[in-house]
């Protein structure tokens, strides 16, 4: 029963990195062929029509997806055979997830 779990696990272990993978290249792919517009993801328009970078859109465009990847990996890394369920989310993550949600939204309030 226990080789039959572990083998269960990697598969499905497999399958989600593919799964990822071919997210994240399909993403890529429409960026690259302009299906998806980035422009102006990092900016804010001022009054003076300028784009201008905003710190606090790069904090939260920086944060998230460090902490997705880190997340799976923890996930990927967790030993099944002991508990099947995702780990538990370490309240540092949440920490920094909602600090620089935070940090985004006073700065949007801050400028409008």
């Amino acid at each position: 029963m226990g080789v039959a779990v572990e083998i269960i696990s990697k598969l499905l272990s497999a399958g989600l990195l593919l799964w990822f993978a071919l997210l994240a290249m399909l993403i890529a792919v429409r960026i690259l062929r302009r299906d998806i517009d980035v422009s102006g993801f990092l900016t804010n328009s001022t009054k003076a029509g300028r784009d201008e970078i905003t710190p606090e859109r790069v904090a939260a465009m920086a944060a998230f997806p460090t902490i997705l990847i880190y997340y799976v990996l923890t996930a990927l890394r967790a030993d099944m055979s002991v508990s099947p369920a995702m780990p538990d989310i370490p309240e540092l993550l949440v920490t920094i997830l909602t600090g620089s949600n935070a940090l985004y939204l006073a700065g949007k309030i801050a400028r409008s």
